[in-house]
């Protein structure tokens, strides 16, 4: 029996009868428009209008009438499941869901670390295990509720499922998991790697005994897991194992919703562990963190995020963690999240629309609360990019061509922090936009301070007729002519005041 055989233990049921609904818009190659305004959860009309939303990435359109609203309302709308619990009223009320979740080297169900707050009667959230049939079937019948509606697309939260809890919280060694593990060595270790872990008969191994002669307790099992052979199979075995039943899960939302269907799921690909379901997904949502607690100082995660979905090849709508929600409701950090749009955009891809009623915080002090992000604060950002359409979509990153800068008058505060820039490109020899992001915040005054007389360079001349036609687009400003000139046979390009975010259009 081959794992994924194992794995597919109970058959999917048909889908019940489907409400008829206009046909879900075609779905184009690239998934999504540079222009496109994600939001993260669904909101009312007056919201969507404020902020030009054309999709909605996290589910909330479950049903054929909320399905229908957001077709009307010219957005494609998703349904949203999670892999990772049944929650702990679920868990209280079924004992068969109770028996399917994640446990330990001793037996013991393994409890989600950052749902300390979410219990039941005294029950607690603990993850589920993806490998074990009540569950999977439980995350079936979830797909398709949210798919009844006929949505355009299904978004998959906690993908990972158990095999978040197995490579890092010490779980993923039920009975169901070592089956499975079992028949992944067949087909993926080398006779000799066995033989030297003490596996030559796999009719008869179980990882477990292989763990307790290291590890008696999970916290013992935390600290020597490096150490313990096949461990790098038993990670990747898991790995394969969620990004196999996140397949699945699409093609049960395509029949549920009975046309093919957008999927996507909350992988951070900065985390290698993420990518391995990439292969299956049109495109990632995820949450990534902006450490917002160092203003703008550091942003290496959020990059490395960005940077993998370009080289996945796949678009990626980030939105940012709890945490860095949580300090920008708690310190009114506005221009932060104005940054994180910018730099999102800057770098081709996507950041959600902070929600007004329910963008997720949180904190081991608070637990989960919530941030009702102003519209006013936000929206005139992502208006601009629907005006600005045509200097968005359709660019890709120009790498042979780099942008640097000169100086900047006078010093800002933080002489360290100076703009993010990237420069884009619309086909080999179509226009040229550079994005200009002001990085100098300043903590205290929660804001960014403006950089004057911002001086970029180009190492190369522009031609006459082109720098003629050099702009500068801002959101928060009028179009304004670029002063360009050419020395030493490059062109330097000024920006008067950069206060957030500043679009160069060389066409």
């Amino acid at each position: 029996m081959t794992m994924g055989a194992l794995l597919t233990m109970l058959a999917l049921a048909a889908p019940g009868p489907r409400p008829q609904l206009p046909a879900p818009p075609a779905v184009e190659p690239a998934v999504f428009k540079h222009s496109d305004v994600i939001f993260m959860y669904a909101a009312d009309d007056a919201a969507y209008k404020a902020y030009g939303a054309t999709f909605v990435a996290w589910g909330g359109a479950n049903t054929g009438p909320e399905v229908k609203r957001h077709r009307d309302l010219g957005i494609r709308c998703t349904g949203s499941m999670w892999c990772l619990t049944a929650g702990a009223k679920n868990l209280h009320d079924s004992a068969e869901l109770r028996e399917a979740v994640a446990r330990d080297i001793e037996g013991r169900p393994v409890e989600v670390p950052w749902l300390f707050d979410h219990a039941y009667q005294g029950q607690k959230t603990w993850f589920g295990c993806t490998n074990h049939p009540a569950f999977r079937e439980h995350c079936r019948r979830e797909v398709r509720r949210v798919m009844a509606g006929g949505a355009d697309g299904l978004h998959v939260d906690d993908h990972l499922g158990v095999a978040q809890a197995a490579t890092a919280f010490g779980g993923g060694l039920c009975d169901c998991c070592i089956a499975a593990f079992r028949e992944w060595l067949k087909t993926n270790a080398a006779p000799g790697e066995l033989a030297a872990a003490g596996a030559a008969d796999l009719a008869t191994f179980d990882y477990r005994d292989l763990v307790r002669r290291h590890a008696a307790t999970r916290a013992e099992y935390l600290k020597v897991r490096g150490r313990i052979p096949l461990k790098d199979h038993f990670d990747r075995f898991h790995l394969a194992a969620a990004a196999d039943f996140v397949a699945e899960l699409g093609r049960v939302a395509a029949e549920a919703a009975g046309h093919p269907v957008l999927l996507s799921a909350n992988a951070w690909v900065g985390d290698k562990r993420h990518t391995v379901v990439a292969p299956h997904l049109t495109h990632v949502v995820c949450e990534t963190p902006f450490s917002a607690g160092r203003g703008a100082a550091d942003v290496a995660r959020a990059l490395a995020a960005f940077d993998a979905a370009r080289a996945l090849g796949k678009p990626l709508a980030v939105t940012g963690g709890g945490g860095d929600w949580a300090f920008v409701k708690a310190n009114q950090a506005e221009d932060l999240v104005r940054f994180w749009i910018a730099l999102a955009y800057a770098h081709g891809q996507w950041f959600m629309a902070p929600h007004p009623k329910r963008q997720w915080c949180f904190t081991k002090e608070l637990g989960t609360h919530w941030y009702e992000a102003p519209a006013d604060a936000y929206a005139p950002m992502y208006q601009f990019i629907r005006k600005n359409a045509e200097w968005f979509d359709g660019f890709d990153a120009a790498d042979g061509l780099k942008a640097e800068i000169v100086n900047r008058e006078p010093p800002a505060g933080n002489a360290a922090a100076g703009p993010v820039l990237t420069v884009r490109r619309k086909g080999p020899a179509g226009p040229v936009v550079i994005h200009v992001v002001n990085r100098d915040y300043d903590a205290s005054a929660r804001r960014m301070r403006p950089g004057r007389g911002v001086r970029l360079r180009l190492p190369v001349p522009l031609p006459a007729g082109m720098a003629g036609r050099t702009r500068l687009l801002a959101y928060d400003a009028e179009p304004l002519a670029a002063q360009v000139r050419t020395e030493g046979g490059a062109a330097q390009i000024t920006v008067p005041e950069l206060r957030i975010w500043t679009l160069v259009v060389i066409e």
